[in-house]
């Protein structure tokens, strides 16, 4: 193989590494907008997280996404040694055969696996401006069928043949090295049962946002382990955390100032999307004897975020997530700002927090690598 300095490297070896054993930790490549500044966000996110050890970059997909989430995949493969795409896949945008390719190049170039985020929906007049009227819950049989479909093709040789609703195939097989451990590490997001029903069906990691839920008295020593309301394993949140909680608001009011005309043009766009998580998060913020201090969906609420936000210092946040890890969440999608000063508290609150949630007499894994980025 030649380098482009015209230099020769070897061949990548012969198998991928292993996925690394959860509790994983994955920080967004944000939404911007502006092309000015785009890139310089999203590269200063990646080596951000290959600085603070976490487990890899979320990238999104959709109408509105500046740069494509198979590029930021590639792109976070190549600076770092040891970080992981979670690479967003909606099936209005890809067939999952090219999909799959995609996939399975990305782990044969860089004998990592990846991890792929199958989601069902965008904004209506996104999915209206391609052609796609697929309702809600039919979306969902498509995205199983999709995602099958992609991960037969890159976890077993034999050819795939599938005469299904969405999609036919005959014979169909990748050329490309396939096999159980090339085979892409799969999630669903959603909140409904529909997104919960093609989650089971593919043993895949069900991501939703995060919900409001007070920590007893007691979490502080000892997490919160009681049944959860849902059977979500993965969930998704903003993150602002610094030493106390005073400063941490201090920063995210600073950040997202009360802007009434912003929240206005937010509930006015529920009337453009199905999403569940997007209706509920505006009904638990009308019910505030519901929602822990922790929690903020303001810049959700106002277009500035995707996500609800929990802010405060690490002596108030470490038990949410740890009553999050002890109820069965095996993934946190995080989305920070691109400092130094942001990745660095939320290090330290995934540190306490997988302390905290460990069984009596055992410190549980490391949340971080402690790796540096190139």
């Amino acid at each position: 193989m030649m380098t482009n300095n015209g230099g020769v490297t070897s061949d990548p070896p012969a198998e991928p590494a292993s996925t690394p054993a959860p509790p994983w930790f994955f920080a967004i490549s944000r939404r911007n907008h502006d092309p000015a500044h785009t890139w310089s966000a999203l590269d200063a996110t990646v080596r951000l997280a290959d600085r603070y050890g976490f487990t890899g970059i979320l990238a999104h997909t959709g109408n509105d996404t500046l740069v494509d989430p198979w590029f930021v995949g590639q792109h976070t493969l190549t600076v770092s040694d040891r970080l992981l795409p979670l690479v967003a896949v909606n099936p209005v945008y890809h067939h999952p055969f090219a999909v799959a390719q995609l996939a399975a190049s990305l782990t044969y170039r860089h004998r990592r696996p990846i991890f792929l985020n199958f989601v069902a929906g965008t904004s209506t007049p996104d999915r209206l401006a391609l052609g796609d009227h697929t309702d809600h819950d039919r979306r969902y049989q498509r995205l199983r069928e999709h995602a099958e479909i992609v991960l037969r093709l890159t976890g077993d040789p034999a050819p795939v043949t599938v005469d299904g609703e969405f999609y036919q195939l005959r014979g169909a097989r990748l050329r490309l090295p396939v096999g159980p451990r090339w085979r892409p590490v799969p999630f669903v997001a959603g909140h409904s049962p529909a997104a919960r029903e093609t989650a089971q069906a593919l043993g895949a990691t069900h991501v939703g946002m995060i919900s409001p839920r007070v920590p007893p008295e007691s979490a502080a020593t000892s997490p919160d382990r009681s049944p959860r309301v849902d059977d979500r394993t993965g969930v998704y949140a903003g993150l602002i955390v610094r030493a106390d909680d005073r400063r941490a608001w201090r920063v995210a009011r600073e950040r997202y100032p009360h802007d009434p005309g912003l929240e206005e043009a937010g509930a006015t766009a529920l009337r453009y999307t199905d999403a569940l998580w997007r209706h509920e998060a505006f009904r638990s913020a009308d019910d505030v004897r519901a929602v822990p201090g922790h929690f903020w969906t303001g810049p959700m609420r106002s277009l500035r975020a995707d996500c609800p936000y929990l802010v405060g210092g690490v002596d108030t946040l470490a038990p949410v997530l740890a009553a999050e890890l002890a109820g069965g969440v095996r993934a946190f999608i995080l989305d920070l700002a691109p400092t130094e000063t942001d990745f660095r508290w939320a290090r330290e609150l995934l540190r306490r927090a997988t302390a905290l949630a460990a069984p009596a007499g055992d410190p549980g894994p490391p949340p971080t690598h402690g790796s540096s980025g190139r």
